[in-house]
């Protein structure tokens, strides 16, 4: 058993030797359609320019709602707090915002996968 040499604020932490480890690298997931909706990302144009805007559309292909910033970490607990999709699906698109952050600043396009 290996413990934590820096203490914890709140608790030591232990770390059993026998707990389950999951290497990811090999794995391959599926990509399911969220029977609720999906997303759309895209660098702000005009008006919006630099920023990323994210819509969440529903399963009808309309817009309800768009989230536009500069600060994904922001985006992602927005869209976290309002839970219009699947945990999948919600790392899906705090990925996606992520690259787009790198795009906009590092000067580059973008096109959502």
């Amino acid at each position: 058993m290996i413990k934590n040499n820096k203490a914890c604020p709140c608790h030591p932490i232990t770390i059993p030797e026998d707990r389950e480890i999951c290497n990811t690298d090999d794995k391959t997931y599926e990509w399911k359609m969220d029977p609720k909706g999906y997303f759309l990302v895209k660098l702000g144009e005009g008006k919006e320019e630099g920023l990323i805007c994210c819509g969440w559309v529903n399963s009808e292909h309309k817009m309800e709602w768009e989230l536009r910033g500069k600060d994904v970490h922001k985006m992602i607990k927005e869209i976290a707090k309002r839970n219009p999709c699947s945990q999948e699906n919600l790392g899906y698109i705090a990925q996606e915002l992520m690259l787009a952050k790198d795009c906009l600043d590092n000067n580059k396009s973008y096109v959502q996968r």
